[in-house]
């Protein structure tokens, strides 16, 4: 398995530089953000999660947020959306992860047809990660990582609240099974306001 490298605090705050990855383009050098901003966005957030019993990757919802530029304009989500999870396997335990059933039901009581359309079971093999990560005193220290990640594209077409239903298992490389279900609802916030640079980045 390759290693790639990356920080503890980089896996942990990729979403502190969403603004400037979703940046359809740009042209010259790369500066802090400016102008105002018109804010079209949809959030999905978790209605009272709970913690799973055993091993479960994280779910959220991936809304295809894209920014028009660097110096104001749109800030929008875009559908269909995607279903994003992930592992973090300190102990290096899971050779993959493998989802058998996913489901979105609306509140209102309709079937995510797109969910029906997934080529199951999904399979996704875990990615070693070398962390680097200083202490006090300059000390750099080394490790290793396995996180299990990957995002389902298209499956949510609604801007309505949700509840989604998953079903899988872990594989060892004994080829044993740590199997995992999960059940969660969420709720959706819809923003439509206009912005400054710095609120927004602020939001992120």
């Amino acid at each position: 398995m390759s290693v790639a490298k990356v920080s503890v605090l980089g896996i942990a705050g990729l979403s502190l530089v969403a603004l400037l990855a979703a940046v359809k383009s740009c042209n010259g050098p790369v500066g802090p953000p400016t102008g105002s901003y018109k804010i079209d966005t949809v959030t999905f957030k978790p209605t009272n999660p709970q913690a799973a019993a055993g091993p479960a990757p994280g779910v959220w919802i991936d809304t295809n947020l894209e920014v028009s530029s660097l110096t104001g304009g749109t800030v929008k989500s875009e559908l269909p959306y995607q279903l994003a999870f992930d592992y973090t396997d300190n102990e290096g335990s899971f050779q993959n992860i493998e989802f058998t059933s996913v489901m979105i039901t609306y509140d209102d009581g309709t079937i995510e047809p797109a969910t029906s359309k997934l080529k199951l079971p999904l399979r996704i093999a875990a990615r070693l990660y070398e962390t680097v990560n200083s202490v006090s005193g300059g000390r750099v220290v080394k490790g290793t990582v396995s996180i299990l990640s990957s995002k389902i594209p298209g499956v949510i077409t609604r801007d309505q609240p949700f509840t989604l239903e998953m079903e899988g298992h872990f594989t060892k490389p004994d080829g044993s099974k740590v199997p995992f279900a999960i059940k969660q609802h969420f709720d959706v916030e819809v923003e439509k306001s206009t912005k400054s640079a710095a609120e927004v980045l602020q939001d992120k």
